[in-house]
């Protein structure tokens, strides 16, 4: 069992550790806190990139849709292969909510949902407020 005093202690330490930080680093870590719920499907940047691609988008696109879009739009220097976002866009987004996935002669194509919106929203939100030096 952990002692009252043990508790306060541990309390102390973890202010001190905090006060440490700069306030830049501390707004962050606020703003984290804050606002968890919309970064905790950020495992990967795989999700990202794809709610990216989605949102800009009216039309349902194929995981092979998805890779070439994310390739134009980075000027090449970005490349994910289509069986690799196939296994986010199915083992994670569409599982969590933030895309559907709809059956269209054989092929499954992917839209961005509400939710999908809102976290991607969340997370420009969170990378416009952090700046680097």
């Amino acid at each position: 069992m952990v002692k009252r005093d043990d508790l306060k202690v541990e309390k102390i330490k973890q202010k001190k550790r905090f006060e440490v930080l700069t306030p830049d680093i501390q707004k962050i870590w606020k703003s984290i806190s804050d606002n968890y719920e919309l970064i905790e499907g950020a495992q990967l940047s795989n999700s990202f990139i794809i709610l990216m691609t989605l949102d800009k988008t009216e039309e349902s696109l194929t995981s092979s849709d998805i890779s070439k879009t994310i390739s134009y739009n980075s000027l090449g220097r970005i490349y994910k292969p289509a069986s690799t976002l196939k296994d986010s866009l199915e083992n994670r987004l569409k599982r969590e909510g933030y895309v559907e996935g709809i059956n269209e002669n054989k092929k499954t194509c992917y839209k961005i949902t509400s939710k999908g919106k809102k976290l991607l929203k969340g997370w420009i939100s969170f990378l416009s407020a952090y700046k680097s030096d």
